[in-house]
């Protein structure tokens, strides 16, 4: 009763999501042809090791010495084999094992992530995530070992307490469980890092709204400053409630969903929705007005750029990273107040799926079983779970107090920069320690606590992710007809909105998008369906 008490309050208060945003049953729907055979197999091995009286990972039997392998994504940093040695003298003793671990690097994983499954390469465990790191794609082709509730229970209790159970269901293909979802709360939703001193020249006090955020872009504007990068699309239609569709084009935001209302099943393709229409005239009013560079289209400056450079009053992008080049942008100007806003401060918020990071089994690992149970270590043992997180403690950081760390010496090893993201544990991960703390970081704090005390209830399409594979041909034109005329359309840089809007429709009727809108309706129609 305990465990399934936490995991309805997590429902209800962390995951307002069933945001398997990728839930793999999103996608496709399909398995792979070998799923019912290895759920079957994969049960009939729990239950062998149940009747054995596995019962908890304390009393399985661990007198076999393994070496087990581990692929990450990313890049291996300095320090990485020094802390995972540490790993392994804990993993030595408790489970008679150790881990080996290569990289993928992130130019490189889209091309040699199924290589991996393909070639029948001998390994245990492995990152993945829905939709951008090939979870539903990799179960499709039969690459993960299915996870029982028994499998898990026997060999990872402690993740199985700690795992809220709308996690364990975004991560079910077909009703099947194939990866291990992380527990954290990463939010969808980007912010503002804005300069103070330019809203109280303006007189503006708060931008909590699309009106306030106009108004503000508009007083840049006019006293010779650009407000921004680029159109801030993003910000209107997540006033309007709406948010990005997993697996639509473009990243998701050709076709919408209203997050707010778990009522409403409709999609809003952009071109059907007069919201579009009306957001690119105010869009055309703004960069007329002069809001942002008209050569925005051709730059190649980084989110950060603008605000450091001080060629613009602000930047959007996530929490974090606006804290982070605010506090940069403050130490370097003063004078410039960098603060935090939320253009969309009273709407819940949309948590992102737990499945956007995850570890999953290799369907040919030899050692499923000691795998598992090194993941239940990964992911709950607070020793283990600081070295991958953090490194070497008296080297890399030191403690403060009982649950937060000062960094040492980031350099080497780096803050949650090893892809532990996989076994993000919100229950026992520390968080850092500011030693000179600033306005920005007590707004960070407080937007953040006000964040996780207004999320938004579940919507069904929250775990929905289209899978395009039986029309990747008009997928594939609706992609590169939307190159001539969406990104100038959004950013206000057309000459007639509305022609430039028929020219849009047209070239994405011709390249298909019905097809598309049709194939995505099928599929969420069976997706809400089960």
């Amino acid at each position: 009763m305990k465990k399934r008490m936490k995991k309805l309050t997590a429902l209800l208060l962390s995951a307002a999501m069933a945001i398997g945003m990728l839930s793999g049953c999103g996608s496709s729907g399909k398995a792979g042809s070998d799923s019912a055979a290895n759920t079957e197999a994969a049960g009939t091995e729990a239950a062998a090791g149940a009747e054995a009286g596995t019962e908890s990972a304390g009393t399985v039997d661990t007198s076999e010495h393994v070496d087990l392998k581990m692929y990450l994504i990313g890049e291996r940093t300095p320090d990485f084999d020094e802390v995972y040695g540490k790993i392994n003298e804990i993993l030595e003793e408790k489970l008679n094992c150790s881990i080996s671990v290569d990289f993928l690097s992130w130019g490189e994983h889209d091309t040699k992530y199924s290589l991996l499954f393909s070639s029948g390469e001998q390994f245990d465990l492995i990152f993945t995530a829905s939709s951008w790191c090939h979870y539903e794609q990799t179960v499709a082709l039969g690459g993960f070992y299915p996870l029982t509730e028994e499998f898990i229970q026997t060999y990872a209790p402690d993740i199985w307490e700690v795992v809220p159970e709308v996690a364990w269901d975004q991560a079910r293909i077909d009703g099947q469980i194939y990866m291990v979802p992380n527990y954290s709360n990463e939010f969808g939703q980007d912010v503002l890092a804005v300069r103070g001193d330019l809203m109280e020249q303006y007189g503006i006090d708060e931008i909590t709204n699309w009106d306030e955020l106009k108004e503000f872009y508009l007083a840049c504007a006019e006293n010779g400053m650009y407000a921004g990068q680029g159109g801030p699309w993003y910000q209107y239609f997540q006033a309007q409630g709406l948010s990005t569709t997993g697996g639509a084009p473009n990243a998701g935001e050709l076709v919408l969903y209203h997050a707010q209302d778990p009522e409403d099943l409709d999609f809003y393709y952009l071109l059907d929705w007069d919201g579009f229409t009306d957001y690119c005239h105010q869009a055309k009013e703004l960069a007329d007005a002069g809001c942002w560079s008209s050569d925005v289209l051709n730059s190649n400056d980084e989110r950060q750029t603008g605000l450091l450079t001080g060629r613009t009053a602000g930047m959007i992008w996530n929490m974090g990273s606006c804290l982070t080049y605010g506090k940069q942008a403050n130490e370097e100007h003063p004078d410039w107040n960098v603060t935090l806003i939320d253009p969309v401060k009273d709407m819940p918020k949309k948590v992102n799926p737990y499945i956007n990071n995850g570890v999953a089994i290799n369907i040919n690992s030899q050692h499923k079983e000691r795998a598992m149970m090194v993941l239940n270590e990964f992911y709950t043992n607070p020793e283990v779970y600081d070295l991958a997180m953090l490194g070497i403690e008296g080297k890399h950081w030191e403690a403060v107090g009982d649950d937060q760390y000062k960094v040492i010496d980031e350099t080497n090893y780096g803050v949650s920069n090893n892809c532990n993201w996989g076994w993000n544990n919100a229950e026992i991960q520390r968080t850092e320690y500011i030693e000179n703390r600033t306005a920005l970081d007590d707004t960070y704090d407080a937007m953040l606590e006000e964040w996780n005390n207004n999320i938004k209830a579940a919507h069904p399409y929250d775990g929905f992710n289209f899978d395009s594979t039986k029309v990747s041909t008009q997928f594939a034109a609706v992609e590169a007809a939307l190159g001539n005329y969406y990104t100038p359309l959004v950013n206000g840089l057309v000459d007639d909105v509305d022609a430039s809007i028929e020219a849009l429709r047209s070239a994405l009727e011709s390249a298909g998008i019905r097809d598309v809108l049709a194939e995505m309706e099928s599929q969420a129609a069976a997706y809400v369906g089960e």
